[in-house]
């Protein structure tokens, strides 16, 4: 079944629901507190969208877990799934390296007891916009896409997406993907 049936729901429960967390900071208007049928976690996950062309209305969607202990030593990587045109949240989230799996049923969700969040912070966008929950509201984006487009919008996402998580700013990034070379070239080379 496929596992955007579970998805929607990501926007369904506010940042001030209640939950266990680890740490005592102030809860992250991100922060994704209880799915439907999700196990109990000992670790925080956010899910949103980053603007990444105000003037185009161009936003990319990511979901972030933290690693299961000690997050504030671990690195992060950043996943990109393949095509461009796969989501990385349907496929690398939620069926392969991601803490949760969805069920066989759709409806559901597991622990995945390979999931590389026991070793690092895991951070996957859907992108180029028009994957997943991405994003553009200027329709002559969708006929400019390709690699060179992809890795630009991916660099502002990090740009943006670090003034939200800054204490990541400065940990080692790994960045992994599934036929996204060019895009991880782009994002490896910058400064940010």
């Amino acid at each position: 079944m496929f596992p955007y049936l579970l998805l929607p729901v990501l926007f369904l429960c506010p940042a001030s629901c209640t939950t266990t967390r680890r740490h005592a900071e102030p809860l992250h208007q991100d922060l994704v507190t209880q799915l439907p049928g999700q196990p109990s976690v000992g670790f925080r996950h956010y899910a949103s969208y980053t603007t990444v062309d105000e003037k185009n209305g161009r936003a990319l969607f990511y979901w972030f877990f933290e690693a299961t202990s000690g997050s504030d030593e671990k690195p992060l990587v950043l996943w990109l799934n393949g095509g461009p045109g796969c989501s990385s949240v349907g496929y690398g989230a939620t069926q392969e390296i991601g803490p949760f799996l969805v069920d066989g049923e759709g409806y559901a969700l597991k622990f995945n007891p390979y999931s590389w969040n026991k070793e690092a912070n895991l951070l996957f966008l859907e992108s180029p916009v028009g994957v997943g929950f991405s994003y553009s509201n200027t329709s002559s984006d969708y006929d400019i896409l390709g690699d060179s487009f992809a890795a630009n919008d991916a660099y502002s996402f990090l740009h943006e997406w670090y003034k939200k998580f800054p204490s990541y700013r400065n940990r080692l990034l790994h960045c992994w993907r599934e036929l996204c070379r060019k895009i991880c070239t782009r994002v490896g080379r910058a400064d940010l």
